[in-house]
């Protein structure tokens, strides 16, 4: 008899095949599953079911009406993947083969992972007797074998299962009640979610804070001391203030303060120096490297996964992308050793600061079981072979330089601070010399500030002073980077101090796998837009928030704390320490309430002359096609029709797909240009083309022999 096990992805179920004895001409991977004499192994690519759509339940609800809301199914139900469902019938068909003794269960270490495998055992009725397999380690043979013997009845982790559940039909009340129920009122397709909202509400404030804001003036001092070794430069300060304790809003009383100090005696009153010791920050998570790569190459986080993801599965050079880990497992120990001694031999510039003893269990920088969650640090696997220039290259040198900083010296440094007194005045200055540069060596971002050899009770005099006129600084926009740090780190924006403990441990808005998709939904629905390299929030999105916030059930959507309330309840369910009953009828009368409050506000009146389309159903009247007089289709020789967006072949709905966008990368072509095309094949060249990540480019447009028009870029 055959023991199966179900992976949550190919690379798993391959490095379980290895482990376990897997030889050529066993592999049967094109069909779905990996069979040895010993074991089946097959795997799932990430959810293989979905939950059913409204109409799936009751054909009325496809036409969206508040007739019909709220929708709160008294039993979930799920329906295959469209994508997977060869996969999904794959593992079904294995389930009720006869040769099978028991089952494993191995997707990822957590809620998610857990979700997933129990909901393909549920489909396919298995009756198995069940085990579960679950380390964060990297599956290496060593670690495979070992964690083998320490399976434990899937039973013990129904916890998890029981805490996913929730989650996910939280999320699908939320999303398929409170959207239908806002694109209805406001007369526009909106898309509500429990996380996106919130960090949708996070872009609103901040475009209000910087539109409300007016700034004001004020002033600082900078004063220059002449001692024995040379001049010294040092801020006025007021010692009673805690904050912005170097400024006054009178002018007045800097200048008085500059006659007044002219030529006077000054005294060094504090001299204190200390030796500090910056370290390495682990590796990469994959927010860390999205924040890292959008603020040095201006990647979005998107791309950022795209490209970690090829690094990953194409040139097998990266571990798993989608972690929220910094760390590795103690049991990774020698996998690691033996990369840092691979790549020392590879990029001997890179470890000239390179510190042995850490190379070792000691270091919990790198090896901590204790902050190890479902997956373990960004980390090399092998040498990547393509340019270092190129964009995978970009992300696979950013992450093999913070794998080899851990195992670098500590930067330290030597600082100095030093307080001088003149007339009663105080003023201060610190400074900083470098001991040891360290793995700062590969960052190239530090700096030294020199003073002079001076001593404490030193003696000199004030030479002059400048008054520096400031004005105070709106906030900020957002970058992708600064956003998904407060996505990571938002226990800066609640105010309650139990909800500040949660968000520092490993909860924050999203998760790894998550948020560059909650950015590009937003992005999609059009309540945020890119401006360069920062996101900025829409006018549709301000209306959303907006309107969320008058209502006083529905607003708790908008707030960062009601979030880390919600995970709260997740993480006690988790635990065992609360069921989901209560959860989920706390969730269920949210769902009335809200309904209610939308049901009685004021909507917005419906332009009847724009056709709007939503819940499958298109209102108003169809904007009729017109021919566009540019010639005829160059495939098929028909008539072209001018559309609202596109110039169309006339006969597309008979298959054939010629077609113009007017929009091109964000550029809205001219008819000069169109015609261009049509008759030379060939624009002139086109200046105002925007990049996915904002970057203004100048290009050529060509139509190819199939009738696609392609760019042709000036030669570099």
């Amino acid at each position: 008899m055959k023991t199966l096990i179900l992976t949550e992805k190919p690379s798993v179920a391959r490095d379980f095949a290895l482990a376990l004895g897997a030889v050529s001409g066993e592999n049967k991977s094109n069909e779905g599953f990996i069979e040895t004499p010993d074991y089946v192994i097959t795997w799932a690519i990430g959810h293989l079911l979905a939950p059913y759509d409204p109409e799936d339940y009751d054909p009325k609800y496809k036409k969206w009406s508040l007739v019909t809301l709220p929708i709160l199914p008294v039993e979930f139900k799920f329906k295959a993947q469209a994508k997977t469902k060869k996969q999904l019938d794959i593992i079904k068909r294995i389930l009720k083969r006869n040769d099978l003794e028991k089952l494993i269960v191995a997707t990822d270490a957590g809620r998610e992972g857990e979700l997933i495998a129990r909901l393909i055992l549920q489909e396919g009725r298995s009756k198995l007797k069940a085990f579960r397999f679950w380390t964060s380690a990297a599956l290496t043979r060593e670690v495979i074998h070992a964690e083998m013997k320490k399976i434990k009845p899937l039973q013990d982790y129904d916890r998890l299962f029981i805490a996913g559940r929730a989650r996910q039909k939280a999320d699908w009340l939320v999303g398929m009640n409170l959207s239908r129920l806002a694109t209805i009122k406001l007369n526009d397709l909106f898309s509500i979610g429990r996380v996106q909202t919130a960090v949708l509400s996070l872009l609103v404030e901040r475009r209000k804070a910087i539109q409300n804001f007016i700034p004001t003036d004020y002033f600082e001092y900078l004063a220059t001391f002449q001692f024995s070794s040379g001049k010294l430069d040092a801020y006025w300060f007021d010692p009673q203030k805690k904050e912005e304790d170097k400024r006054q809003d009178n002018r007045q009383f800097f200048d008085e303060l500059k006659e007044k100090l002219s030529k006077k005696k000054a005294t060094i009153s504090t001299l204190s120096e200390a030796e500090k010791t910056s370290y390495p920050q682990g590796l990469f998570s994959l927010t860390d490297l999205q924040r890292q790569a959008n603020m040095q190459y201006g990647f979005s986080a998107s791309k950022t996964l795209e490209l970690a993801q090829s690094l990953y599965e194409k040139y097998k050079c990266l571990s798993y992308p989608r972690t929220d880990s910094k760390v590795m497992a103690t049991s990774s120990f020698e996998l690691v050793k033996d990369l840092v001694y691979k790549f020392k031999g590879l990029y001997p510039e890179h470890f000239e600061k390179f510190a042995s003893h850490k190379v070792s269990l000691k270091n919990k920088i790198i090896f901590d079981d204790s902050r190890l969650t479902d997956h373990h640090g960004l980390i090399p696997l092998k040498d990547f072979n393509g340019p270092e220039d190129s964009l995978e290259g970009k992300i696979y040198h950013l992450v093999l330089k913070r794998f080899i900083t851990n195992f670098l010296e500590n930067h330290r440094y030597l600082e100095t601070d030093v307080q001088i007194e003149c007339e009663k005045n105080l003023f201060k200055v610190r400074g900083k010399k470098i001991i040891e540069m360290g793995f700062k060596v590969l960052e190239g971002r530090e700096s030294e500030e020199i003073l002079p050899a001076i001593s404490l009770n030193e003696e000199g005099i004030h030479q002059s002073g400048k008054v520096e006129a400031k004005k105070t600084k709106a906030p900020f926009d957002y970058t992708e980077a600064s956003l998904l740090y407060d996505m990571t780190n938002p226990a800066r924006l609640v105010s309650e101090s139990d909800l500040k403990r949660i968000f520092r441990t490993e909860v924050g808005l999203g998760t790894q796998a998550t948020r560059a998709q909650i950015i590009e939904t937003l992005l999609k629905r059009n309540y945020i837009e890119r401006v360069s390299k920062n996101i900025k929030a829409t006018d549709k999105g301000l209306l959303l928030v907006d309107r969320l916030n008058d209502m006083p059930t529905t607003k708790s959507l908008t707030s960062v704390s009601q979030t880390a309330k919600l995970e709260l309840a997740l993480s006690s369910m988790a635990e065992g320490e609360t069921d989901d009953l209560e959860f989920l009828e706390q969730v269920n009368s949210f769902i009335l309430s809200a309904t209610q409050e939308w049901k009685e506000s004021a909507g917005i009146e419906r332009d009847k002359s724009t056709p709007k389309s939503y819940g499958g159903i298109t209102y108003g009247p169809k904007t009729q096609s017109k021919s566009a007089e540019i010639g005829n289709c160059p495939i098929c020789q028909s008539e072209i029709k001018d559309f609202p967006k596109s110039y169309s072949c006339s006969r597309w709905k008979e298959g054939c797909g010629f077609t113009i966008w007017k929009v091109v990368a964000k550029k809205k072509l001219s008819e000069t240009s169109i015609k261009e095309l049509m008759t030379k094949k060939k624009t002139g060249l086109i200046k105002g083309f925007k990049s996915k990540t904002g970057k203004p480019f100048e290009a050529y447009l060509l139509m190819n022999k199939e009738g696609k028009v392609e760019f042709e870029f000036l030669p570099r």
